[in-house]
């Protein structure tokens, strides 16, 4: 008797998921934009780290541009895929041991591309207002105008966010970070992106 109490009950729970899911929309399209605070910090005037006579300057940050699909398979789990790109140039001129210019700048930039699966789970749902957090693992392409190419393991965590809106258009506040490296020397990111607005569109 008890085995059949349990199964019933467990169908209902799972009906009203199901009822859930239904009267809910289930997808959400995300467009966002992230600080660079950590290329800032990374990446910055001086000399090359090579050792050589050169001068590294005019430094420029595009910050990460991303895009978010998501699917929400129950009113807490949902799941989905980003692609975040960002953008570093900067510009090297050889010196001598004066540091004074002895030749033209060359230009030199930068891209990071990411493309990480990722999850939510909300844990407050309004009409208005939802709380979530999130994460995914991916993989991240670093490549320049040398067309040099690397590849390494990039790690999103996304400990709190807020989602404010009613209806399909909505805005997202997300506090988190982007982390790629291959080891102690290939630190690609290291909690990059902590700070991340969207507009997001629901159907």
């Amino acid at each position: 008797m008890r085995k059949y109490l349990i199964i019933t009950l467990l169908g209902i729970v799972l009906l009203c998921q199901a009822f859930f899911v239904s009267a809910q929309p289930r997808h959400q399209l995300r467009l966002g934009w992230g600080d660079p605070l950590f290329e800032t910090l990374a990446f910055h005037e001086g000399a090359s780290p090579t050792g050589e006579f050169v001068r590294t300057h005019d430094f420029c940050y595009t910050g990460h541009f991303f895009v978010e699909y998501q699917y929400r398979l129950t009113k807490v789990v949902s799941l989905g895929i980003q692609t975040d790109l960002e953008g570093i140039f900067w510009k090297e001129t050889k010196t001598d041991i004066y540091r004074n210019p002895v030749g033209p700048a060359s230009s030199t930039r930068n891209y990071d591309l990411s493309f990480i699966p990722t999850f939510r789970l909300t844990f407050l749902d309004t009409p208005w207002v939802q709380l979530y957090a999130g994460g995914g693992v991916g993989l991240m392409m670093a490549f320049d105008n040398a067309r040099n190419l690397e590849l390494a393991p990039v790690l999103s965590l996304t400990p709190f966010a807020v989602q404010v809106g009613k209806g399909p258009w909505s805005g997202t506040l997300e506090l988190g970070g982007l982390t790629s490296l291959k080891n102690a020397n290939r630190i690609y990111m290291f909690g990059s992106r902590l700070v991340s607005v969207s507009i997001n569109y629901r159907w």
